[in-house]
């Protein structure tokens, strides 16, 4: 008993470190994305999904970290289901980011992000990479992650297709300042974007399921090599 509360207190502290350097990363990037373009409005920043995906993930590092150091410092605080799906659908939404990022160095594809760059490396592969370490860490609710709550991992993304989309059709954002290719309603056919957005939300549901089952099969194996010896 005393080896399984030992092991309980280091997977909690790991991911508080693993919380606090996601804040500063996320923080310091953001800082950099948005004031390292002359001559840009901050608020346009905010067009490409990354700055957004980093914001959130900074946000619910911000919580796990006020969270552990208030005096709601408990176990059941710490599993509330609302942080956990907060944390599941920032993963989904990092490893979405990440893979998008990585699907731009095709040839076919114009859109060639720089990854060199401090704030570009953090939020395309470090921040993505330490979201999802942290979820995996979590502790499973107490009840299964249900269908709907695996497709729910997609509201952010939801909600940054529907403004920028609508956005771009009002020409609010010029084609010149377009994040992503497959965004420009007016030269890409209509058959494109929604066979994309259909393949997006299939990935985030596929996803959601994966984290979920491998955050699950992570914590049984981890109660299993803390049972006291000679417990059923």
């Amino acid at each position: 008993m005393v080896k399984s509360n030992a092991d309980k207190r280091l997977n909690y502290k790991l991911n508080i470190w693993i919380s606090i350097l996601i804040f500063i990363l996320g923080t310091s990037s953001l800082i950099v994305s948005a004031f390292s373009k002359e001559n840009e409005n901050f608020l346009l920043s905010f067009r490409y999904m990354t700055f957004n995906g980093t914001v959130f993930s900074t946000l619910v590092s911000l919580i796990v970290i006020a969270l552990s150091f208030s005096k709601v410092k408990s176990e059941k605080a710490y599993k509330q289901n609302i942080l956990y799906y907060f944390r599941l659908s920032s993963a989904v939404t990092e490893i979405i980011i990440a893979v998008v990022i990585a699907l731009s160095f095709l040839p076919s594809v114009p859109d060639n992000p720089n990854l060199l760059s401090y704030d570009s490396f953090n939020m395309h592969v470090i921040i993505p990479l330490l979201t999802v370490i942290s979820f995996l860490l979590h502790p499973s609710p107490a009840e299964k992650t249900g269908a709907l709550l695996h497709l729910s991992c997609a509201w952010l993304i939801t909600i940054y297709s529907a403004v920028i989309m609508t956005l771009i059709v009002f020409g609010l954002i010029p084609e010149s300042l377009i994040p992503y290719s497959f965004l420009d309603v007016h030269s890409m056919p209509v058959w494109y974007i929604i066979t994309f957005g259909l393949f997006i939300y299939s990935f985030v549901y596929v996803l959601s399921y994966w984290l979920t089952g491998m955050q699950e099969r992570i914590c049984i194996v981890r109660s299993e090599k803390t049972k006291p010896v000679g417990s059923k």
